[in-house]
């Protein structure tokens, strides 16, 4: 395949960013799983001459890995693989794993006896962690014994081996996995976004709810990125990374939290919750235990948090999937764009349009953000 040709490598667009190759006589040697640029791409790669025109085995290849990452999965068992590089032992695992294909995984344990090798599974996961030519020799496709996910040496760490696994067809939470049918069943464009923007973990998950409901009241009205540089602000005003507990909120004084940027309001609002929690009148261990409705009811009594707010609460760190915070703008003009509207639905008009995903709306909502920013929120 590529017996013919002087070593080079390539880069190229994919629908996940950019990822590139290179390659000697004996096949590809180094893979770069897709990036956000170019040059971070070809700092993964040896520094080769890229040949022009493009050998039509190179742009095969390239086109074959775009489709892969569109959701076509493609074993690529037949794409040549220099792997004159590795130890004996490491030639048997790459092409023990090079067996497994799209849609199926294998453990550690499971890899070295297929090896050769029972009883080396950590040093299978040595292997794995310095694998050049990922994808090609899928080690995204090895998880833990107990199920686990396991960690991942590529750019993305393990939210990208997720996500590759995702676009093959493996999705560990069941749940999930119905949800992610659903929403292709009913809008290809929606299945569309799944596949771009990977497997749907709202960003606040394994927070406390108080820092939940202080950083989603620093949210009101205002940029996911403008919040979060606000939000960093008032984590720095007490050590540790998370916000200042409820008794360390209600000694900050009003100068301290207005200097983070937050607006009069805001601050009152934070310390209004701080109040609400230390009296009791808020029980946040009680929220898991209520339903949608109850949780709106006894979030919606503190000053300042609102049926937005208590949305972004029940999606964000309840885990509720089937939330509609038709309230939105961000979400509205994601509706619009998505739909292909000529306006911003209102909230009313919102309310039906948001039938179609029912009951994974909470998912739609997150796809939706993340086709209006660019990013996951």
């Amino acid at each position: 395949m590529f017996r013919s040709l002087a070593p080079g490598r390539h880069v190229f667009r994919t629908p996940l960013g950019f990822a590139g190759f290179a390659w000697t006589t004996r096949g590809v040697d180094r893979f770069a799983l897709p990036q956000a640029s170019a040059d971070d791409v070809l700092a993964e790669l040896p520094a080769r001459t890229t040949p022009r025109p493009l050998p039509p085995v190179v742009k095969d290849l390239a086109r074959r890995v775009r489709a892969h990452l569109s959701g076509r999965p493609d074993p690529m068992t037949d794409v040549p693989v220099d792997l004159s590089a590795l130890t004996p032992f490491g030639r048997k695992v790459a092409r023990a794993l090079r067996r497994v294909p799209p849609g199926r995984t294998t453990t550690y344990g499971e890899l070295a006896r297929r090896a050769g090798s029972p009883g080396s599974a950590r040093a299978v996961g040595g292997r794995m962690a310095c694998n050049a030519a990922p994808l090609l020799v899928p080690c995204h496709r090895v998880i833990g014994a107990d199920g686990a996910l396991g960690a991942f040496s590529g750019p993305g760490g393990s939210r990208q081996k997720e996500h590759l696994l995702q676009l093959e067809g493996v999705t560990f939470d069941p749940v999930l996995a119905e949800g992610y049918a659903h929403l292709a069943r009913v809008d290809r464009k929606m299945a569309g976004l799944v596949r771009t923007f990977g497997p749907y973990a709202p960003g606040f998950g394994g927070h406390a709810s108080w820092d939940i409901l202080v950083t989603s009241i620093v949210h009101q009205q205002l940029s996911v990125k403008a919040a979060a540089t606000i939000a960093g602000r008032v984590c720095a005003l007490t050590p540790g990374p998370a916000m200042p507990t409820p008794d360390e909120m209600a000694r900050l004084s009003t100068e301290a939290l207005r200097g983070c940027g937050l607006s009069r309001a805001k601050e009152m609002y934070v310390k209004d919750l701080s109040r609400h929690v230390r009296n009791g009148l808020l029980d946040l261990d009680a929220l898991d235990h209520l339903d949608d409705g109850e949780v709106l009811d006894a979030l919606t009594a503190v000053k300042g948090i609102g049926v937005w707010t208590a949305q972004m609460s029940l999606i964000f760190h309840l885990g509720r999937l089937d939330v509609w915070p038709v309230g939105d703008l961000g979400l509205r003009n994601a509706v619009k764009l998505h739909l292909g509207m000529d306006a911003a639905p209102t909230e009313k008009e919102m309310e039906p349009l948001g039938d179609r995903w029912a009951p994974y709306r909470s998912m739609a909502a997150w796809y939706l953000w993340a086709l209006v920013d660019g990013e996951i929120i």
